[in-house]
């Protein structure tokens, strides 16, 4: 707990969801932009193996979804302990990046309830991923482009160095099984659509490889029915019964690192285009249209049943929900100057 939270209740409280997990006796620094703020940071664990705990030595593991029980549990500490007296209002603000922005946007997403009296209002998250399955080989954003395999091979020149990349390369030790993948409290993207993919063997092989691997090694000579796809699918979050609501949403992403030249033949600077394949902006634009499509046909509609003006309110789902470009990548993993300053003006503008 930073600046004495516990004592100034009538006061916004700040959650932080660290970049990575404490590691030994390091525990994680706090943003600049958040030093003068009421926080509680969350110390969550997730790394490969167990851990024993208690009289009995019992292994625990580290990896999913120790996390998110380690988030959820820290959560209803600070509301039972730092709720406002009597029938006051509290409002909490979440910010996390990097494996703590997926946890941020879960918590979140679960817990903004419109009419609490002490809860979640809003989430900034920076550079987080939001649907793991997207690593998988069988996911489409992983498919080689109509124009042919070169495109796939710029896409992996391009994200080869990347901090994308090395969350790929842990995503085995993080995860422990392809099925946490779709644990839509690892990827949030997954409360509002069906994965679309079938639960793979291994975090590397897609379902081609695995039928070509039965077919080589089967004794039967009939060929087998190749596996259908799933089909992707819309779902309603939040339930129409629910109380919760789409919080206040800032999504921040840096583009990745380049291998191409930044200018054109004539010197002028290039447009940055959409990053190809699985990037943070890839990331954070399926949530962000996932968001506000749930705007849209969920809290809209039924508004719409009564509210006459609910038309003149198209617009809010891009206030609510918004999206920006942080910088490009750099080899810190903290957010930069120009990314802070959003953060704060936005925090700012709902104080």
């Amino acid at each position: 707990l930073y600046n004495a939270p516990t004592s100034r209740p009538d006061s916004a409280l700040l959650i932080h969801l660290p970049a990575f997990p404490a590691n030994g006796n390091h525990e994680p620094t706090l943003p600049s932009f958040l030093e003068h703020m009421p926080v509680a940071s969350i110390n969550y664990r997730w790394r490969p193996g167990y851990l024993p705990v208690g009289k009995d030595n019992a292994s625990v593991p580290m990896f999913w979804p120790t996390p998110i029980h380690d988030a959820a549990f820290a959560y209803a500490w600070l509301v039972e302990n730092l709720a406002p007296p009597k029938n006051g209002r509290r409002n909490i603000y979440v910010y996390g990046s990097y494996l703590g922005a997926g946890l941020a946007m879960s918590l979140s997403l679960t817990e903004t309830h419109a009419h609490s009296r002490f809860g979640i209002r809003g989430v900034a998250a920076y550079n987080g991923i939001y649907n793991w399955t997207m690593f998988l080989p069988d996911h489409r954003i992983n498919k080689p482009p109509k124009r042919g395999r070169i495109g796939a091979r710029v896409t992996q020149e391009l994200t080869e160095e990347s901090h994308i990349q090395h969350l790929r390369e842990a995503m085995p030790d993080l995860f422990d099984s392809p099925s946490n993948l779709f644990d839509p409290f690892a990827s949030p993207s997954l409360f509002f659509h069906s994965p679309g993919l079938h639960v793979p063997p291994s975090f590397t092989m897609s379902m081609d490889d695995l039928a070509a691997i039965d077919t080589m090694t089967s004794d039967d000579d009939e060929p087998m029915i190749p596996i259908k796809t799933p089909r992707k699918s819309h779902l309603i979050y939040p339930p129409r019964q629910s109380t919760l609501k789409i919080p206040q949403t800032l999504l921040l992403y840096d583009s990745q690192p380049q291998t191409t030249p930044s200018t054109t033949k004539s010197g002028r600077p290039k447009k940055r285009a959409k990053a190809p394949g699985n990037s943070f902006e890839s990331q954070a634009y399926e949530l962000v249209e996932l968001m506000r499509r749930s705007i849209d046909v969920v809290e809209l509609k039924e508004r719409g049943k009564w509210d006459e003006d609910v038309q003149d309110k198209e617009h809010e789902k891009y206030q609510r929900v918004q999206v920006v470009h942080a910088g490009p990548e750099t080899e810190a993993t903290e957010l930069g100057t120009g990314g802070q300053q959003m953060v704060s003006a936005w925090l700012r503008d709902k104080l």
